[in-house]
């Protein structure tokens, strides 16, 4: 593939309330890593797959203890 050739991303997945809420509290600096990825990865990119949801979603089961 040549680079100028382009690649036809599908959009990414649909972001249930919990993905949708992690998102928003994210920082510049992630924001823009999230963004590189959906750009990149497409439909391949799943935000509740992350390594960083994941965190943040065991954080959050952790503070409703």
């Amino acid at each position: 593939m040549s680079s100028q050739e382009t690649l036809a991303f599908q959009p990414p997945h649909k972001l249930n309330a919990q993905e949708k809420t992690f998102v928003k509290q994210l920082t510049p600096q992630q924001k823009e890593l999230h963004e590189l990825a959906t750009q990149m990865l497409g439909s391949s990119y799943f935000v509740g797959k992350t390594h960083a949801y994941t965190a943040w979603e065991k954080k959050q089961k952790e503070t409703k203890k």
